[in-house]
């Protein structure tokens, strides 16, 4: 089962610090466009599983209420309705609650969510998921060596040999001195 997002918008902005007190003109799309760029990159080609919901009395002028960017979902709350409230319609009308990841740290939505068999997570879970995302870059497997156990006393030679010289070295002097610890 693949899990879907849905966003509250301004409570990731602000959680993340993208947005500043007080807003020059064009501020609040440039802190819109700083989380969009932030959450395609970090989901990447599961971008289309996510929705973010804002906040507006009226979609950004020239723009329609829901639209796409990079493959996420963007929703701007129907008239007379907040975020908060679009969000619980959306998780309301999920086919897959148990699929569906609701995020904000307003904790009406958070319970929202719960009700629903949904997963409820504070901003703080996503980020902490977004780092666990990311692939670590794996050596290639000629590049792997066998470790087998301990080193022999030949490999253990060879070690010592090619790191001698870094005791010298002016730059790792603080690493070797071993009189600090006292």
């Amino acid at each position: 089962m693949h899990n879907s997002y849905i966003i509250d918008g301004y409570n990731l902005i602000h959680a993340l610090g993208l947005i500043q007190r007080n807003l020059a003109p064009g501020g609040l799309e440039k802190s819109r466009g700083a989380l969009l760029a932030f959450l395609a990159g970090a989901f990447g080609a599961d971008a289309s599983s996510v929705t973010i919901v804002f906040d507006a009395k009226a979609a950004p002028p020239g723009r329609a209420r829901q639209q796409r960017y990079q493959g996420l979902h963007i929703h701007f709350a129907p008239k007379g309705q907040s975020a908060d409230d679009w969000i619980e319609t959306l998780i309301a009308n999920d086919k897959e609650p148990a699929a569906l990841v609701v995020i904000s740290n307003d904790m009406r939505l958070q319970n929202a969510a719960k009700q629903h068999k949904s997963q409820a997570w504070s901003d703080q879970d996503l980020l902490e998921y977004l780092e666990k995302r990311r692939t670590p870059i794996k050596p290639a497997a000629e590049d792997v060596e066998d470790r087998g156990g301990p080193l022999s006393a030949e490999q253990m030679r060879s070690w010592l040999k090619e790191f001698e010289s870094l005791e010298d070295d002016p730059t790792l002097k603080e690493f070797f001195d071993y009189n600090r610890f006292d």
